[in-house]
């Protein structure tokens, strides 16, 4: 449905923020585009939507080139919307006028229900008198995300669409935005340089780092198989050894030229374990992350109850291994 070949892009008389970026998507799937600041990701938005030109590589959907501005008057794929960071709403109008900018006025009775159904999308039904300048920072994002909702579009493309949200919120938005777009079929593309927005409410997840193209891989396999440690310090907490270490302290041979990721629930505390002097304990709610030394070794672990005692016996249950 969405191809994206070989895709280049730099700004004139600057290195290339974007270079041989390849992936697919079919239609109904929702993918996250996760990187750390400064990889890529809004500019790979912008570009699928259409309001860049790509300097190298192509951009299909429904085998039709995506085109940007220097080919159309009106900039962006009329099939898809765009919601950027900046949320461009207009103050002069209610958030309900503000969401039904977009929608014909040939049937009204239908627009004003597409206008609802939006906003009870985003949780933002009892603000469809107020006005935009009234509102919060997160609450003038959920009105941008209804705005391009209402409009039914084949794919939604949306930069950092949580970053105003609460923890709480946050949660109960995405599942919404993920259930719509299930019910709809409509293809779901999102930028995040949080975790939790991709792990659980993904198909696939694209990984970017400094412009280039990492990983793509369903959410399981992104989280046990991921390509290098970068991938896996944008999943959390992890521990990194080399060969030596999991020899030397563990009897587990690897390549030498390769690193052992270990995630904290793959540590355990066992009799007749391997000692580690405990250096750090945080306390997350539901358990504890504790941070164990051997040495120059570090190696972390989750703990049901705070550890009294120093040191403990630890155990490695699964690993998988990265060249770098």
């Amino acid at each position: 449905m969405l191809k994206i070949h070989q895709l280049s892009f730099q700004y004139p008389s600057s290195k290339k923020i974007l270079e041989g970026i390849d992936f697919e998507v079919n239609k109904g799937e929702i993918l996250s585009i996760l990187g750390e600041s400064g990889s890529g990701k809004s500019t790979l938005v912008r570009l699928i939507y259409g309001l860049e030109d790509v300097s190298d590589g192509e951009i299909l959907y429904q085998d039709q080139f995506v085109t940007g501005p220097k080919h159309n008057l009106v900039p962006g794929h009329p099939l898809m919307k765009f919601v950027p960071q900046e949320f461009d709403l207009l103050n002069s109008i209610t958030v309900g006028e503000n969401v039904g900018k977009y929608l014909s006025n040939f049937n009204l009775p239908l627009k004003k229900e597409n206008i609802e159904l939006a906003l009870e999308t985003v949780n933002m039904q009892e603000f469809i008198h107020v006005f935009p300048s009234q509102l919060s920072g997160g609450q003038r994002q959920r009105v941008a995300i209804a705005r391009a909702i209402a409009t039914q579009p084949e794919v939604l493309l949306l930069d950092e669409p949580y970053s105003h949200l609460d923890q709480p919120l946050k949660f109960e938005l995405r599942k919404k935005i993920w259930n719509w777009a299930k019910a709809t079929n409509c293809t779901l593309i999102l930028t995040t340089h949080d975790v939790n927005d991709a792990l659980g409410f993904s198909d696939q997840i694209l990984i970017l780092k400094e412009g280039n193209q990492i990983q793509k891989a369903n959410p399981e396999t992104i989280r046990n198989f991921p390509q290098n440690s970068y991938v896996a310090s944008l999943l959390g907490e992890f521990s990194q050894l080399n060969s030596t270490d999991m020899k030397d302290i563990f009897g587990i041979e690897i390549p030498e030229n390769e690193w052992a990721i270990v995630y904290p629930e793959e540590v355990e505390m066992k009799n007749q374990g391997i000692e580690f002097d405990i250096t750090d304990v945080r306390f997350r709610g539901r358990d504890y992350l504790v941070e164990g030394m051997r040495g120059s070794t570090k190696l972390a672990f989750y703990a049901n109850l705070k550890p009294e005692n120093s040191p403990v016996q630890l155990r490695i249950s699964n690993y998988r291994t990265v060249k770098d």
